[in-house]
């Protein structure tokens, strides 16, 4: 692996304990708390009344009564923190850069969707803005961004996760520029489910110290991120150097993590690997560290485990007695204020701190107030419910010894062919085996509706009061990996990318049911760890035992490309040798008034459900493990634009994958296209106007449109496609209309409900 050298060059921040970066170091300094009394909600039902609130904001002073109205509590803190960075960076994202988004986020828009109090006849607007991508969205459109645009949903690793996710935007190509962190506001539904949990402090919270509980808080924190050379030409100030990061999955428990650490230990030896960095020059870490009884000697005990002995001499701290758990946005919020710190010479400490209890002793423990200090390399430290880590590896450019490099530096990864190994899905169309193409064709007119039980399929995957989602998408991977000669011992190095842009709704009426019907205080423990949108994710590592690279995200519409474009980046960057990406989706009564509010109703296209899964893997792994190759993925673009005609953000897409895959528009055979029909009917007349050679088909006039799932449906249709015997090829062609001689090479087109598009290019 080689190191990311990408450099901050602009930071934001919004919290508790200050509304822009020089309030919150001033706090920090004055070892000030921002934990405090709730007030935006009545906490007197539940075992704690503390929590971490932005003091005396008022809207008013950032947004005109429209914005107001049109953006949510989420997408505020995420405009204002963005804005604090943008400016410092002096970028300005209308430029003929290509600048892109990663947000993290854990709540999303539940703001919108607890305020209405019901489930059913929801108000449009408001409803509009519930769905996980769409903060993310709405922020990109306001700052007019034409680059790479998701949202990562891994729950309290999500802004970690957003970070790395956008640096390798910038490695491979993708984008002149990033800017990722993560937002998430007080929720009352969020606050009832941890105290369901028992984890909430009474008392300010204070990590490792001897009484545990967690304190939660709101907030946003983003960072502009460029490729180090750019940055110094330019001569931009410079906050830090990421040289690389990790994400892991524990595959053990939905909220707790694994009690030996080794989860945060691999993702740090991810890091510590890409970025070439010894041990011995890791002199800070800035760990999760929430303050309850489970995470914090969890942690240290994988952290001990990687670093051995040395561990006793590395500084250690946990950020959250300042400004409580901000969940989605806690790694951005814990890695902003690491930085404010570094830049003059001190190092984030732990408040409230009397007494390290059993298992959370540490000889460089920085307790209550900052330490004067300047480590060379730090890493700053995540963990998740669903199971997920991260861990961003760092160089402090604040460091005596730090000088500015003078060669240019090499951001390229070695060059991999990505082989599409197996696939699986599970849909009202597919066969037993997880395929589905001759199926479709032969049976034109079979109904959508999908009856699928787990534990008619495999009772040893299934557990009780497991959600639909959860069902289809371990039935999906179980088919993909029966397809491999691989035994299940070595299920443990693969990798594993979801994307899904909802959840599981059904368990999200269970647990907003529950607070409904039984008030806050009677809250779900059962339903609640399902609200995160990593659940599925996690679940998938555990009954399969996989614990490598680990990621999950949302974007309404191209969910499914971007599993498969996110799981070839992490084994083209060396973090997988093979590598489970999949997408899902689950039908309900709340997903059908979502629905409405997002207009998919107007669709032409009956809505349905189901999961797809693909296993890729490189070359050398193809052959150690006898694995097939079905088809070869070349290539990738992603554009996004809310401001144009859809078309053009569709061109885009197309044309940066073909010169991503080093392909000419004659070297393609056919386009496969996931469309809405709603925003992108007439981007899809267009496409076959340019492209009248090449036969272009949508096949969600017959399988139904998928939100999540279409894109990566799609891909592998256009797999089987590729792989199918000449006779069976001829069949679906002739059922097409197409009059080609033979398939070599195809492309997979997908757009979102909010002008996110993606192209992907496969060949024989």
């Amino acid at each position: 692996m080689t190191s990311l050298q990408i450099a901050v060059t602009g930071i934001g921040i919004l919290s508790s304990i200050g509304k822009n970066k020089h309030d919150v170091f001033e706090s920090m300094k004055q070892n000030k708390s921002g934990i405090d009394f709730i007030k935006s909600f009545n906490p007197e039902p539940f075992i704690s009344k503390m929590g971490a609130e932005i003091k005396a904001y008022n809207p008013k002073d950032y947004f005109t009564s429209e914005e107001e109205k049109g953006f949510d509590r989420c997408s505020q803190y995420a405009i204002i923190s963005i804005q604090e960075a943008l400016d410092e960076a002096r970028v300005d994202p209308t430029s003929d850069l290509t600048v892109g988004l990663a947000f993290g986020t854990c709540n999303g828009g539940l703001n919108s969707l607890e305020e209405q109090r019901a489930l059913e006849e929801l108000d449009r607007d408001k409803t509009r803005k519930y769905p996980f991508y769409q903060q993310g969205d709405v922020v990109a459109e306001k700052f007019q961004l034409s680059g790479p645009v998701l949202t990562l949903n891994t729950a309290c690793a999500a802004s970690g996760n957003a970070i790395g996710y956008a640096c390798d935007m910038i490695r491979h190509g993708y984008a002149d520029m990033m800017i990722a962190g993560g937002s998430d506001s007080m929720s009352t539904s969020v606050y009832a489910g941890f105290n369901a949990l028992k984890a909430l402090n009474n008392k300010p919270c204070s990590p490792y110290n001897e009484q545990y509980g967690l304190s939660l808080g709101e907030g946003a924190a983003f960072i502009v991120l460029e490729p180090l050379e750019k940055a110094l030409a330019r001569e931009a100030k410079i906050y830090s150097v990421i040289e690389g990061y990790g994400l892991t999955s524990d595959a053990h428990h939905e909220t707790a993590p694994q009690p030996d650490g080794y989860g945060i230990q691999k993702a740090v030896e991810m890091a510590m690997s890409q970025g070439n960095v010894s041990q011995e020059d890791i002199e800070y870490i800035n760990t999760h560290g929430t303050g309850t009884k489970a995470n914090d000697p969890a942690e240290l005990r994988g952290l001990r485990s990687y670093f051995k002995d040395q561990f006793d001499d590395i500084y250690v701290s946990s950020s959250k007695a300042y400004f409580g758990h901000n969940l989605g946005a806690a790694a951005s919020i814990e890695y902003v204020t690491t930085l404010l710190a570094l830049e003059q010479g001190k190092l984030p400490a732990t408040l409230h701190f009397s007494e390290a209890r059993e298992g959370c002793d540490h000889p460089k423990l920085v307790t209550n107030s900052m330490h004067s200090y300047a480590p060379k390399y730090f890493l700053c430290n995540n963990s998740a419910f669903g199971g997920h880590n991260s861990s961003i590896l760092s160089k402090n450019v604040s460091h005596p010894s730090y000088t500015t490099p003078k060669s240019k530096l090499n951001h390229q990864a070695n060059v991999k062919s990505i082989a599409i190994c197996s696939f699986g899905t599970i849909h009202a169309l597919a066969n037993e085996d997880g395929s589905f193409l001759l199926n479709i064709f032969q049976n034109k007119t079979s109904p959508l509706h999908l009856e699928f039980s787990l534990k008619n399929y495999n009772k040893t995957l299934y557990q009780r009061r497991m959600n639909p989602l959860t069902q289809y998408s371990i039935g999906a991977c179980d088919l993909t990996l029966k397809k491999t000669p691989m035994d299940k011992s070595e299920f443990e190095a693969l990798g594993l990318v979801y994307g899904t842009s909802r959840g599981s709704l059904k368990s999200a009426e269970k647990y907003l049911g529950s607070i409904l019907n039984r008030g806050e205080e009677n809250a779900s423990s059962v339903y609640f760890p399902d609200m995160v949108l990593n659940s599925t994710a996690g679940k998938l590592a555990k009954i399969f035992n996989i614990k490598g690279f680990s990621s999950s995200h949302s974007s309404g519409g191209i969910d499914g490309l971007q599993a498969i474009h996110y799981g070839a980046t992490s084994i083209l960057d060396g973090k997988q040798k093979a590598i489970l990406v999949g997408a899902g989706d689950e039908q309900s009564r709340l997903s059908t008034e979502i629905d409405k509010a997002m207009d998919l109703t107007a669709s032409t296209y009956d809505i349905s459900e189901g999961s797809t899964f693909l296993m890729l893997a490189d070359d050398e792994t193809v052959k150690a493990e006898g694995l097939q190759q079905l088809a070869s993925i070349k290539g990738f673009g992603q554009a996004f634009n809310s401001h144009t005609d859809l078309y053009e953000t569709v061109e885009k897409s197309v044309a940066q994958c073909l010169e991503n895959a080093e392909l000419s528009e004659e070297d393609i055979d056919f386009i496969f296209y996931h469309n809405n029909d709603v925003t992108d009917s007439e981007a899809l007349l267009k496409l076959k106007e340019k492209y009248v050679h090449l036969p272009i088909v949508t096949l969600n006039h017959l399988c139904g449109y998928m939100e999540s799932n279409g894109s990566l449906f799609h891909a592998q249709a256009a797999t089987e496609l590729l792989s199918l015997p000449k006779k069976d090829q001829q069949f679906v062609m002739q059922s097409l209309g197409w009059t080609k001689e033979k398939l070599e090479t195809g492309l997979i087109v997908s757009t979102s409900i909010n002008g996110n598009s993606m192209a992907m290019a496969i060949r024989k």
